[in-house]
């Protein structure tokens, strides 16, 4: 699925010394999303980046915002005729009990915007993360981080679950 090889990871990434974690992470899920616990460090992650508004719930709200940053980038390669280099920017979130369906939309999306997003699948219900982030009786089986920022923030999370 993901040939994270490929993928330059956020500059905060690349220069950290969790970034061999962060792609074996990657390697070791073989044709997968990886999963990665609902830790410490990756609910501080979230909740940072929900009070910084880097954090977006739902697979329809992810998808455009993904489309909006594909189409802001073309019009920047085409007025510019300069083309940006694909760095990593975006990362889908997936609750563990997204169906098999909603995992093949996500598998989709990053094949379109690729080399700018990734994904990842957090052992945690729809309902732990809802309550989590949104209150009582909330559900969230989408998530995306929308900023270079709060990516980089949780693939270092990610990373520390992981070492290589």
């Amino acid at each position: 699925m993901i040939d994270i090889d490929r993928f330059a990871l956020p500059r905060a990434v690349e220069d950290s010394p969790q970034a061999p974690a962060v792609r074996e992470l990657f390697r070791a899920a073989r044709g997968t999303l990886p999963e990665i616990v609902l830790d410490a460090s990756v609910r501080s992650s979230l909740q940072r980046s929900l009070r910084t508004g880097r954090l977006r719930r739902g697979l329809e709200t992810a998808l455009e915002e993904l489309e909006k940053e594909r189409r802001g980038l073309a019009h920047l390669e085409r007025t510019t005729g300069t083309q940006q280099a694909g760095r990593v920017s975006r990362l889908i979130l997936a609750s563990s009990d997204a169906s098999e369906r909603l995992l093949g939309e996500i598998a989709r999306a990053l094949e379109r915007h690729a080399p700018r997003a990734l994904a990842l699948v957090l052992k945690a219900g729809s309902t732990e993360l809802g309550s989590l982030l949104f209150g009582a009786d909330s559900h969230a089986k989408v998530l995306l981080l929308d900023h270079k920022e709060a990516v980089a923030d949780m693939l270092i999370a990610a990373a520390q679950q992981h070492k290589p």
